[in-house]
């Protein structure tokens, strides 16, 4: 009898353990691919965020350099236009002492900025002997005070000339020299004193008189078409003295872009 009761009590446990089994191994798969799915969610998500960070991110530099290089556009522009239309008496110091070598003699001299807006140059000249004449088209630099009439002229011009280049402009002077039955050319070279230019260097034809004139002509390099020429006239007694303050004044002549 006992073994009779047993069997079925056996049976009966052995299928209860199948049911706990088959619910343990539905539940373990139920917990496994929840996870799977979550994991397996996250880690697109991560992927997709990811992507839509790196494409912020890139597109947020893209916007920072553009800002940046706008910035700095503008910056530059403004710089630049700012010099442009800036007084250029605010730009220089209105006077400044110079030493200069007159005659074989070294001397200190007080120069004062003269400026053409227009044209854009400064230049300082020694306003104790010299002043400085505007024109319309032509700038000129002449003695303080007019010398005696037995002297001849002594000046120096500054003038602009447009659509044209330095080559032509130092042809056309020679030219003029050659027609002129007083002057012969006696010099053209390049020189970086006392500014950088092509010069040539004419004289009256009697040469050995106090009194010879000389013109000395500087044309500077060609910038959009335009050239400066500066114009020295003197005479050959005068040479160590107005020759040689112009000259140094001629040192400080600067055009401004």
């Amino acid at each position: 009898m006992a073994s009779l009761s047993k069997q079925p009590f056996d049976e009966e446990l052995k299928k209860q353990l199948r049911r706990q089994t088959k619910t343990a191994v539905q539940e373990k798969e139920a917990v496994w691919n929840n996870i799977n799915n979550q994991l397996f969610s996250s880690s697109k998500q991560r992927q997709k965020q990811k992507r839509i960070q790196g494409w912020m991110v890139g597109v947020g530099s893209i916007a920072i350099a553009f800002v940046l290089f706008v910035g700095i556009f503008i910056d530059s522009g403004m710089e630049k236009g700012q010099a442009m239309f800036q007084s250029l008496r605010e730009i220089f110091m209105e006077e400044k002492d110079v030493e200069i070598e007159v005659e074989g003699h070294k001397e200190d001299t007080n120069v004062q900025l003269e400026v053409n807006e227009e044209l854009r140059y400064i230049i300082y000249i020694d306003e104790e002997r010299y002043k400085m004449v505007k024109g319309e088209e032509v700038d000129r630099i002449e003695t303080m005070e007019p010398l005696p009439e037995r002297y001849p002229e002594v000046y120096m011009e500054i003038f602009q000339e447009a659509n044209t280049t330095t080559e032509e402009v130092m042809a056309r002077l020679k030219q003029d020299i050659e027609k002129d039955p007083e002057m012969e050319v006696r010099e053209i070279k390049s020189v970086s004193e006392p500014i950088e230019a092509q010069t040539i260097r004419s004289i009256g034809k009697e040469h050995f008189n106090w009194d010879t004139p000389i013109n000395q002509y500087y044309v500077t390099d060609e910038i959009d078409g335009r050239v400066f020429v500066i114009k020295q006239v003197y005479f050959l007694e005068a040479a160590e003295g107005h020759g040689a303050r112009f000259h140094h004044m001629l040192k400080s002549f600067e055009v401004i872009k």
